[in-house]
């Protein structure tokens, strides 16, 4: 099992599905962990109710309401499900508060920025306590750019330079079709992955690729002939009621 770490004020949920569609169509189970302050997936990208907490987002499987790993299995537990049956458990944090509690230590860490001071301002203090928690500083930057152009030693600077960045920086550039494909995947509960931006899809395909040492052609071809499917509340019978209707 791989753990990836998604960090950072900005909204990741969009991303962090688009990426998950890459890595389930390699045939990798995948669990995302919504650890947000605000509950950005159940509220955003699900239909569970209040006593629900797992849901399946076109073969992607949404977690709500952990607030430590030991709360993850519990919920999976009473779910029939246990963390070693994905290959990666991602998990989405955007506080101080996520941070300080008890997560295995991440396979992958990636912070995900853009180019807004505030939620660069509250970056500084998310990464630098990160730092402090894990005695790690080593990350992976994601940076969302628009028009702007704001060079990436700005944030580096009120950062002091402490971050350990381990590979180069991938770039994104925010379009007019972002926020309507944000918008259509909450409500159709689907993935647009192919009305995505060339260089979008290019970035998704480069991290998958270096995440699991994949050609990025293998991983073209996989995500090819995806389809959209409509998700559907995870319900799950207990193994001895499923036998009983054999």
């Amino acid at each position: 099992m791989k753990t990836i770490l998604l960090i950072g004020s900005r909204n990741k949920a969009d991303f962090a599905l688009y990426l998950s569609h890459v890595i389930s169509n390699l045939d990798k189970k995948i669990l995302i962990v919504d650890s947000t302050v605000d509950q950005i997936y159940r509220h955003g990208y699900t239909h569970l109710g209040k006593e629900e907490h797992l849901f399946d987002f076109q073969n992607i499987d949404i977690l709500c309401g952990a607030k430590n790993w030991l709360q993850v299995e519990e919920i999976l537990r009473t779910n029939y499900e246990t963390t070693t049956n994905y290959d990666v458990v991602l998990v989405d944090m955007d506080s101080i508060e996520a941070v300080t509690r008890e997560w295995p230590t991440f396979d992958n860490r990636f912070y995900i920025g853009d180019e807004e001071r505030l939620n660069q301002v509250r970056d500084v203090e998310l990464l630098h306590r990160l730092f402090d928690e894990t005695e790690n500083r080593e990350m992976t930057r994601v940076q969302f750019e628009g028009r702007y152009k704001l060079d990436n030693s700005y944030f580096d600077n009120l950062m002091n330079n402490r971050t350990k960045w381990v590979s180069l920086s991938y770039s994104i550039e925010q379009d007019d079709f972002e926020a309507a494909l944000r918008t259509q995947m909450q409500h159709e509960l689907a993935i647009p992955f192919k009305k995505l931006s060339k260089q979008y899809r290019e970035v998704l395909t480069d991290l998958v690729s270096g995440l699991f040492e994949i050609h990025i052609h293998d991983i073209q071809n996989a995500v090819k002939p995806s389809f959209f499917r409509f998700p559907s509340k995870r319900k799950k019978e207990h193994p001895k009621l499923a036998d009983s209707n054999i």
